[in-house]
C-alpha cells in the first residue's frame, strides 16, 4: 500500500505523476504502516465487518492488522479526524452512526456543495478531461476486479477530478471533506453489487451529460447519484430503529 498524501504532487511530480489519493489536510505524508492500517480499516468498514457503533479496540485491532499500538492509534486519529470515527465519553473509539435528522442535514449539504460546484463547471476541454476519464476507467477496473479499496478510493478520485472544474479549490475541498464524513454511509453503495453496478452507469452519463453541455440535468443526476448508497444504509440501520421504537 503506497503512502496515502494530503496533498497532490506539484511541479516536476505533478507533471510526470498521476494524482494520488489524498486525505483531507495539512500538507504532509501519512507513514505507510499508518496508511495501510487506514486501507485494512476501510476494508472491514465497506465488507460490514466494522458496523455503526462497532467499538475499535486498539488491542484488537493491533493483532487483527499485525499493526504497533503507535500506527493503530495514529490510523484512528486520522478517521477520527475525517469524522468517520467518534470517541464518545467513557466509550473509546468507534465507528460513527447517524441517526435520521443528522443524514438529512449531512445529505442537504452535500446537495448545496454539489449544487455550487456544478453551477461552476463549463465544458471542458479534451486535456482538461483527461483526469476524468483516467479515474473513470480505473474505477471500472477496480470494480470488475472486485478491489473494495480501490473502488472506494478510485471513486473519490474520480469526483475530485470532475469537481476540480469548477475550478474553487476550497470547493472541491469541502466536497471531498462531505464525501469522508458521509463515508460510514457510501461504504454501502461499495459492496452492493447492483449499486456499484448503477454508479458505473451513472459516472459514464455525467461525462456524457457534462462533454454535451447538458449542465440541468448533469446538476440532476449528481445529486440523484447520492441516493442509492443513503438509501441502503437507511433500510439496514434505520427502518429497523422505527420500527422497534424504544
Amino acid at each position: 500500500m503506497s503512502p496515502i498524501r494530503t496533498s497532490k504532487p506539484t511541479g516536476d511530480q505533478a507533471g510526470s505523476r498521476e494524482p494520488r489519493f489524498t486525505l483531507p489536510g495539512d500538507d504532509r505524508l501519512i507513514a505507510e504502516s499508518v496508511a495501510t492500517v487506514i486501507a485494512a480499516l476501510e476494508a472491514d468498514i465497506i465488507a460490514g465487518r466494522i458496523l455503526p457503533r462497532n467499538r475499535l479496540i486498539e488491542d484488537h485491532l493491533m493483532e487483527d492488522y499485525g499493526a504497533k499500538r503507535h500506527v493503530v492509534r495514529a490510523a484512528l486519529e486520522e478517521l477520527e479526524r475525517l469524522g468517520v470515527v467518534v470517541k464518545p465519553r467513557y466509550r473509546g473509539a468507534e465507528l460513527r452512526r447517524f441517526d435520521q435528522v443528522e443524514i438529512d442535514r449531512l445529505y442537504d449539504m452535500r446537495e448545496v456543495l454539489h449544487r455550487a460546484a456544478v453551477a461552476r463547471i463549463s465544458v471542458p476541454s479534451a486535456d482538461a478531461l483527461k483526469p476524468i476519464l483516467h479515474w473513470l476507467e480505473a474505477h471500472a477496473s477496480a470494480s470488475r476486479e472486485g478491489d473494495l479499496v480501490a473502488i472506494h478510493r478510485t471513486n473519490m478520485m474520480f469526483h475530485d477530478a470532475f469537481f476540480a472544474l469548477c475550478d474553487n479549490p476550497f470547493l472541491v475541498s469541502s466536497i471531498r471533506q462531505h464525501d469522508w464524513l458521509s463515508f460510514p454511509i457510501r461504504a454501502y453503495g461499495v459492496a452492493n453489487a447492483d449499486a456499484l453496478a448503477q454508479a458505473c452507469v451513472e459516472h459514464r452519463a455525467l461525462v456524457t451529460l457534462l462533454t454535451e453541455g447538458r449542465m440541468e440535468e448533469l446538476e440532476t443526476l449528481t445529486i440523484a447519484h447520492m441516493a442509492r448508497a443513503r438509501r441502503i444504509y437507511e433500510e439496514k440501520f434505520l427502518a429497523r430503529t422505527a420500527s422497534h421504537p424504544k
